[in-house]
């Protein structure tokens, strides 16, 4: 086994039983073989760690680290611990690669090897219908003094993900950067922006070889809404690095309206967590994190919290403007008569 591959490549398994042999074979089918396989067994409760112990019987380069479930972001970062590659490359466990997409990221890579910073590319769609959907990338070199375009230009062009990338260990070692456990939905987007304080360069190129499979599971996607403290949690995290973004870069509030509208959806499932049937919190306890959402937040819901949806605009109305008891009321009475509370970005 070779003990400094040049690309580690992190997957963090659970409840994929049915689409793990074709991503591992995938991987280990690559014309680029100067790699190391780290398969996550995130407790996953299916034949996955048997799977994975298969797969590192019959290849070498393959190593398995089983753990107690705790999250993507938790699987990851065991991954990043283990991790002995130059580079590191992710890979979702339900989704595979071609033949050639080490190689083709790989490539990207600056030929002064001194120079630390990040590959993007793009990725195709596996819909459910089996068909594949291209997802193009704007293809841009970015400088560190560029990289406020992140959030004026790229946001939701397709170029946060964790996966289609290739990222330098030695900058993860260095600052020890990892992903933020008990995030979900915002994790690749978190461990991104980290990443950009201290990188060199970025290089986007419109080239595909990560195929990403659509809609098969909410088990393994974390899509679903958790409680206060967690959605709070992820919700603050990414406007707490906005900001940081918007002073450094010196930003108007004018360029970030992509922004403010992925804000806007983030903070509807702050919301939809103090009402969620499943958490079950007591008027105490929902006046009591509407209150804390005032008091750290209010000027953020002011400014530039823009829900698209009526039932949404009238719910801003009364928590800023009348008080958590009104907006309480209002969400009661909803909830009560099944109203579904639409995710709404502004117009």
């Amino acid at each position: 086994m070779n003990e400094s591959p040049l690309i580690s490549v992190i997957v963090p398994v659970y409840k994929v039983e049915s689409y793990l042999p074709k991503c591992l074979d995938s991987i280990l089918a690559q014309t680029f073989e100067d790699f190391e396989l780290l398969l996550i067994d995130d407790g996953s409760p299916d034949r996955c760690g048997e799977i994975c112990d298969e797969c590192a019987g019959r290849d070498e380069r393959v190593r398995v680290f089983h753990q107690e479930n705790a999250g993507l972001s938790c699987a990851r970062n065991t991954g990043l611990r283990h991790a002995r590659g130059t580079y590191i490359a992710f890979v979702d466990s339900d989704d595979y690669i071609t033949a050639d997409y080490l190689e083709s990221l790989s490539e990207i890579l600056p030929a002064n090897k001194e120079c630390i910073g990040v590959v993007v590319g793009g990725f195709d769609k596996l819909l459910p219908d089996g068909s594949l959907e291209r997802i193009h990338v704007p293809e841009r070199d970015l400088s560190p003094e560029m990289y406020g375009c992140f959030l004026t230009e790229l946001m939701g062009k397709h170029v946060m993900y964790a996966c289609m990338k290739l990222y330098d260990n030695r900058l993860i070692r260095k600052w020890k950067l990892q992903f933020v456990p008990s995030i979900s939905g915002l994790e690749d987007m978190l461990f991104m922006l980290d990443y950009l304080a201290y990188a060199d360069f970025v290089s986007i190129r419109d080239c595909s070889g990560y195929v990403y499979r659509v809609g098969y599971s909410m088990d393994t996607l974390s899509r679903c809404i958790k409680d206060f403290p967690r959605e709070y949690g992820a919700f603050s995290q990414f406007l707490s690095r906005v900001c940081l973004f918007k002073e450094k870069y010196r930003l108007e509030d004018r360029s970030l309206s992509k922004t403010w509208d992925s804000l806007t959806v983030f903070f509807h499932k702050v919301l939809l967590a103090i009402y969620k049937d499943e958490n079950a919190y007591t008027q105490e306890e929902r006046l009591l994190f509407l209150r804390r959402l005032l008091f750290s937040d209010g000027s953020w819901i002011r400014e530039y919290f823009f829900p698209q949806y009526k039932a949404d605009r009238l719910g801003k109305f009364l928590l800023v403007h009348v008080g958590a008891g009104a907006f309480d009321a209002w969400m009661s009475l909803l909830t009560g008569i099944r109203f579904k509370y639409m995710f709404g970005a502004r117009k």
